[in-house]
């Protein structure tokens, strides 16, 4: 599978403003080690990671423009497998808001959706403070490392196949991770579920992970709500903009499966006592 051509410092700023930072926000501590985005990212390119994609959440406060979260995708050659790919997603702010980090993601070809991987051999924090390139470097080289055995774990979820009731629970509890209380859900769990392509026809785990994470993540399902006035009206679900909130529905699916998928192997899924 060929990336897109990687992009070049100025189309990364075009995109994540944020990313070209020179400064930090006004109000930092003397003891904040300003370290830019731009130079992360040219350390990554050193190591063969090659950066295809960048953006920025969106700020109430104009103080903060400029400076807010940010998200570059990079992918390295030779991490392609049976229609996925290995990358790594780069996440930054310039507001004391977080420390950088490095993230795997599996960019999904049949519908470009990039799934983030919550192992910990796949999730690595590095704070401004202190920031040792060397180290920055050494994690990028483990998420490398480790995409066999990501890669592994996508297939053994790809033969496990789910019965209607477990696909069921898996939805419900998908749920929960998007709306606090699920009985004021706009939609229903079985929402979830309807896949938008014809690839996406199949009761295979994988499949339904990913069914489930593009009909979050991208919105769109059309549902009934209560409004100020008391009166149900009819809405639509918004795609998930925020790139921390992404970040976090993301990781939480992929712990989910990864539950999901061991329940499966020990044959101790009892959907009745879910």
């Amino acid at each position: 599978m060929t990336a897109p051509a990687p992009l070049t410092n100025d189309q990364i700023i075009d995109l994540a403003p944020a990313a070209g930072a020179f400064e930090p926000i006004d109000g930092v501590s003397r003891r904040y080690s300003f370290v830019p985005t731009l130079t992360a990212v040219d350390l990554l390119r050193e190591a063969d990671w090659f950066p295809i994609h960048a953006e920025q959440s969106s700020v109430r406060l104009p103080e903060r423009d400029g400076y807010q979260r940010h998200m570059i995708r990079f992918a390295k050659n030779g991490l392609s497998f049976e229609g996925e790919r290995v990358d790594m997603v780069l996440y930054n702010s310039h507001d004391r808001g977080c420390a950088f980090r490095l993230i795997a993601s599996i960019w999904r070809k049949v519908c470009g959706n990039g799934l983030m991987v919550a192992s910990e051999f796949a999730n690595f924090s590095h704070k401004h403070v202190g920031f040792e390139p060397d180290d920055f470097i050494e994690s990028a080289g483990k998420i490398a490392a480790a995409a066999g055995t990501i890669a592994d774990r996508v297939d053994e979820m790809k033969v496990i196949e789910m019965t209607p009731d477990e696909r069921g629970v898996f939805a419900q509890a998908a749920l929960h991770l998007v709306f606090q209380d699920p009985k004021e859900a706009p939609i229903q769990a079985e929402q979830l579920l309807a896949e938008r392509r014809y690839d996406d026809k199949g009761n295979d785990l994988w499949t339904t992970f990913n069914v489930i994470q593009e009909n979050i993540m991208r919105g769109g399902l059309k549902g009934r709500k209560k409004g100020r006035n008391g009166r149900m009206r009819n809405v639509t679900t918004r795609p998930v903009k925020a790139l921390d909130r992404n970040i976090k529905l993301n990781q939480a699916l992929w712990y989910l499966t990864e539950k999901m998928a061991e329940l499966k192997q020990a044959g101790n899924l009892n959907v009745a006592n879910v």
